[in-house]
């Protein structure tokens, strides 16, 4: 838990290919009370070195707060890993009106000037048209409360990759919703005069990526004007099908055989397509590209005229 934070819900029904949440804390939401919730707020606002900023309202997600299936018996009998993926299932309640109601009242106790959200926000629920307008309204909202009332600065969402072929195998959504939250982010930024920054967190080397899927990130997040700084290389962690595919090298539900790099060079080689903007990577990027058959690559992430790099690091 990070200092003046309040955590409002345990469990995940995200079902990432990569993480553990689930395992550890269950696919069902165990949401706390709004009166349990309050009454920390009030405790943390009454600490000495505290100066009227909740640095983070959330959870393991930080939009799944009161959400879960909306006939239990379905959800009881259902054996998907994830309620979220390949599209969200029809059964799950994705209404954000209780969150907002917490946001609300939280920031409307005596002593709080404003909450923020500093738990990576699952973009996939609060975009998720339901059909029905009362829902889709209140989500629409939660995006436009978000984004002007309680962000620091910076908010973090997680696409992860940009292949949606990397994508499926991560039980995440295309990266074409990522376009469509970031246009909304951008949008609502710009009707209300403020500056603040969306922080994508991504993955290299999980199972199902190749060298030419990370040039294509580095060209796609380039072209959106991103230099990435929060990111990281696959690890391998106990109770994941990632994982599971990463020592087999096959998809256990499917049988199909999946590349995955392993080796410290083939892994560094993938990492250092994030950086693509620090000369000491871009002899090797550049070698890199015409290996794989991709020059076509070069010129969108340097110019005509490539620089030379210095040397290397790794």
């Amino acid at each position: 838990m990070i200092r003046h934070s309040v955590n409002l819900h345990r469990g995940c029904f995200g079902g990432c290919a990569f993480c553990t949440i689930s395992a550890h804390q269950g696919k069902f939401i165990a949401s706390r009370s709004k009166e349990s919730i309050l009454r920390e707020a009030r405790q943390v606002s009454r600490m000495p070195d505290f100066k009227g900023y909740i640095s983070d309202l959330g959870g393991p997600s930080a939009n799944m707060y009161a959400m879960g299936g909306r006939d239990k018996e379905v959800c009881r009998r259902c054996l998907r890993p994830s309620c979220l993926h390949p599209k969200p299932c029809p059964n799950l309640n994705t209404d954000h009106r209780p969150l907002l109601d917490i946001y609300r009242a939280v920031d409307a106790l005596p002593g709080i000037k404003k909450s923020f959200i500093g738990s990576g926000v699952r973009y996939d629920l609060s975009m998720h048209h339901t059909g029905r307008e009362d829902v889709d309204r209140a989500n629409r909202r939660y995006n436009e409360e978000l984004i002007r009332e309680h962000v620091s600065g910076r908010l973090k969402v997680a696409p992860e990759h940009t292949s949606d072929n990397v994508l499926s195998l991560m039980r995440k959504p295309s990266f074409a919703l990522f376009h469509e939250f970031k246009r909304l982010f951008d949008e609502t930024n710009k009707r209300a005069g403020m500056r603040q920054q969306l922080i994508p967190y991504f993955i290299s080397s999980h199972p199902g990526c190749h060298a030419s899927d990370m040039a294509e990130l580095a060209a796609e997040t380039k072209a959106l004007n991103f230099h990435l700084e929060q990111v990281q290389d696959f690890t391998p962690t106990p109770m994941t099908l990632a994982t599971e595919i990463y020592y087999t090298g096959y998809h256990p539900y499917t049988g199909e055989q999946v590349f995955t790099a392993t080796s410290q060079e083939q892994k560094l080689e993938q990492r250092k397509f994030f950086f693509w903007y620090d000369a000491a990577y871009r002899a090797d990027i550049i070698r890199t590209l015409r290996r794989i058959g991709r020059p076509d690559l070069i010129s969108r992430l340097f110019g005509d005229r490539p620089p030379h790099a210095a040397g290397r690091r790794n």
